[in-house]
């Protein structure tokens, strides 16, 4: 992908800087939206001795109450992909879901925008995965029930963006690329560079660079669409991509998407 400029919100996140490393290593431009003034050194740091360049724009989620709000930050940018990886503990549904649903509505309607990479979770569903065991079942249940908001936020957010993914296509808009990445149980540590993408088990772990490689690898594509589960695994990080690809794989799969449509619409 040539000439990418990518707008990262949650930018000082540690996915989010991993991401932001490795996007600067391949030229692109990156625009990392922070919650405070003091995060600004450490982020324009990673961009020392990198092919691309970065800036940062300063700014609380919190404060983007509508689309329109959304909007304003995307034209000030004019990105050609947007990164959702922020999350809040105590702001839930603040973040995860309502800014999260608002830049996906702005994403959607721009078309500069070609891509929308969300950083999400496997237990983020409401049906349990066909692919899913006995045991996976009774994971994915302990899970969302010990954090049920969290759950709930983020799979209202991965949902509004299959929906308006879907009133993109129908109105004829540019090709668009809309991703969640959903990484089980994050490890800190170097990368390994090995992992397993798509149909995975419900719970797991993963280093936090290699999820960051994986959303890279996704996003320099033009052919990555979807829903994509991440756990440790054997398969290097462009190979589990491919894989993925070639098979068609994606872990919307099992889930109810004319529901989703009509809750959305």
């Amino acid at each position: 992908m040539t000439e990418a400029h990518v707008l990262v919100f949650g930018g000082n996140g540690r996915i989010a800087r991993y991401m932001t490393s490795l996007m600067l290593a391949r030229s692109w431009k990156v625009t990392s939206v922070i919650r405070s003034l003091h995060q600004k050194k450490s982020l324009l740091e990673l961009g020392k001795s990198q092919p691309g360049t970065i800036d940062t724009l300063e700014m609380d989620l919190k404060d983007i109450k509508t689309p329109n709000d959304a909007s304003r930050i995307l034209e000030s940018v004019k990105p050609t992909c947007v990164v959702f990886a922020a999350g809040s503990f105590g702001d839930v549904y603040a973040i995860d879901r309502d800014a999260a649903q608002h830049i996906i509505k702005a994403s959607t309607e721009a078309p500069y925008i070609t891509k929308f990479l969300m950083i999400s979770f496997p237990a983020a569903r409401r049906a349990a995965a066909p692919w899913w065991g006995k045991r996976d079942i009774q994971n994915w249940q302990q899970e969302t029930n010990s954090y049920p908001d969290i759950a709930e936020a983020k799979i209202q957010a991965d949902e509004y963006l299959v929906a308006m993914n879907k009133e993109r296509e129908a109105r004829g808009g540019p090709p668009f690329q809309a991703i969640s990445l959903r990484p089980s149980w994050l490890l800190t540590g170097p990368a390994t560079g090995r992992v397993k993408l798509g149909k995975t088990p419900s719970l797991g772990q993963v280093k936090i660079a290699d999820v960051a490689a994986v959303g890279v690898s996704l996003l320099a594509r033009n052919d990555t669409n979807g829903w994509y589960d991440l756990v440790e695994g054997s398969d290097s990080v462009d190979k589990a991509v491919d894989m993925c690809v070639e098979d068609g794989v994606n872990c919307f799969e099992g889930e109810d998407i004319e529901r989703i449509i009509k809750s959305y619409s």
